[in-house]
């Protein structure tokens, strides 16, 4: 027919469009199912990453909490031997608070004696007031010869009474 289409025939044009469109698109869809398939593949590769990740990142926490409980133990160990020292140290500022009020009873008991000595022996003698040592030996040296003078006294008794 002359006023008709020049391809005498149309429908196999359009079954070789079909065609070629359904070998495009079974194309694309292996490419899209292999695209997936490699994106699964990452996915998993992704995943068994994130799982040693946080594998890792769990013994780096049970080791630091680890390490945390060994420091708060030492510590703790520390805080107590804190205080058993700090009590210690206040016994002894206390003891000696206590032998330094003794001392200083002592050396004013000193000063007394010696002055009383001093009277007794009308005499000044040249001893510091600081000078404790030299106090008790001429206190010691007074008593010395008073027992000496009563032993002589006892002695002169017995002789009268003899006579």
């Amino acid at each position: 027919a002359p006023g008709q289409c020049s391809d005498p025939n149309p429908q196999f044009e359009e079954i070789h469009e079909v065609i070629g469109r359904y070998k495009t698109l079974v194309s694309m869809h292996h490419d899209l199912m292999q695209s997936a398939q490699e994106s699964q593949e990452q996915i998993e590769r992704a995943k068994a990453r994130l799982a040693r990740y946080m594998e890792e990142k769990d013994n780096e926490i049970l080791q630091h909490n680890n390490e945390l409980a060994r420091l708060q133990m030492r510590f703790d160990r520390a805080r107590s031997d804190v205080i058993i020292w700090e009590s210690r140290w206040a016994h002894i500022q206390n003891t000696a608070a206590k032998k330094t009020l003794l001392l200083g009873t002592i050396k004013m008991a000193t000063l007394n004696l010696f002055q009383i000595v001093s009277k007794q022996l009308k005499e000044t003698a040249q001893v510091s007031m600081e000078d404790t040592h030299k106090q008790l030996d001429m206190i010691q040296q007074f008593i010395q010869d008073l027992s000496d003078i009563w032993a002589e006294v006892k002695r002169k008794e017995q002789q009268q009474i003899r006579v």
